[in-house]
């Protein structure tokens, strides 16, 4: 991948990191930006189930 698109997707660098044991950023950088994604997700989910957001009844 281009050096610029690999800073700005450390996901992809963990993927790599877990096969070959090279990574371009930090693995506990890769580690967080997905757990940061997790929570957002979760967050947003619990927002949509709390209020009813465009659910049927």
């Amino acid at each position: 991948m281009p050096p610029a698109t690999s800073t700005r997707c450390p996901i992809f660098s963990g993927f790599r990191w877990s096969f070959y044991g090279i990574a371009d950023v930090n693995p506990a950088i890769s580690l967080a930006m997905i757990t940061v994604f997790l929570v957002i997700c979760l967050g947003t989910l619990a927002w949509i189930f709390k209020t009813d957001y465009r659910l049927r009844n």
